[in-house]
């Protein structure tokens, strides 16, 4: 093929997942079958499957394994946000997280995981007048540096923890987080049903947080953080039961 005048065959694929994305985005949010997304692209049965395999893999799209429904996913998602402020998610959970932050007086954040990172979306404000401004929306934080980063290295197997430590062991390392201590942490938050971080910067702050799926393979996390003098053991246990509760209605199922 001619590469001044012809397409480039990394062009051509690309064009082909782009055109997979924007077929499955129309039908969101009742989703596509992957018989439609062949009618309307074109392609061979096997190009569309793998494509959407990978868009799946990544993130971008997600597949109901009961309907057999490709939707966007996560990733898909986080990009309209960036580009379209409140993102239709935020304003789901927008009512827990309020009545969260009537209830205790702190500050609770809406955090998505994205890869080796937790994303803040959200945050709302409680009457106290102390705050704990641990995190701004729109920032991103490894797994394991705040209370719902803890959360969802529970909900993955034991080897995640380690090949995520593993990719960024420098940044841990930096902050005294070393894989022990992160694999105590996950563990504990295993056993109780939600995690509890001390901020690893400041050392002023804690947090405590739960995570739930949000579809077949995407999750979401609630955490409310406070100065250390609000966060004794007690009400620490206080807050993980009562965002357990808030959180249980909310999760996905099949």
């Amino acid at each position: 093929m001619d590469k001044k005048n012809g397409p480039i065959s990394g062009a051509q694929s690309a064009g082909k997942v782009l055109k997979l994305l924007k077929i499955v985005g129309a039908r969101h949010p009742h989703g596509v079958r992957l018989k439609e997304v062949i009618a309307e692209s074109g392609q061979d049965r096997s190009t569309a499957h793998r494509l959407l395999a990978c868009l799946v893999e990544e993130g971008f799209v997600e597949r109901s394994s009961l309907g057999k429904l490709y939707r966007l996913d996560m990733e898909a998602m986080q990009l309209g946000l960036g580009a379209d402020g409140l993102a239709p998610m935020v304003e789901r959970f927008r009512p827990v997280m309020k009545r969260l932050a009537r209830s205790t007086g702190d500050t609770v954040f809406l955090v998505v995981r994205s890869g080796d990172h937790a994303l803040c979306l959200h945050r709302e404000e409680g009457s106290f007048p102390i705050k704990a401004f641990v995190v701004e929306p729109g920032t991103r934080r490894l797994l394991g540096f705040s209370s719902v980063g803890v959360a969802f290295l529970a909900s993955l197997p034991d080897a995640q923890t380690a090949s995520n430590y593993g990719r960024h062991v420098v940044e841990y390392a930096a902050l005294g987080l070393h894989l022990t201590r992160l694999a105590q942490m996950v563990k504990a938050a295993r056993a109780c049903g939600f995690a509890e971080t001390q901020d690893f910067r400041t050392h002023e702050t804690s947090g405590v947080g739960c995570a739930f799926r949000l579809s077949s393979n995407s999750s979401v996390g609630i955490s409310i953080a406070a100065i250390n003098s609000r966060m004794p053991a007690q009400r620490r246990m206080e807050l993980g039961a009562e965002l357990m509760r808030e959180v249980q209605p909310l999760a996905w199922r099949e």
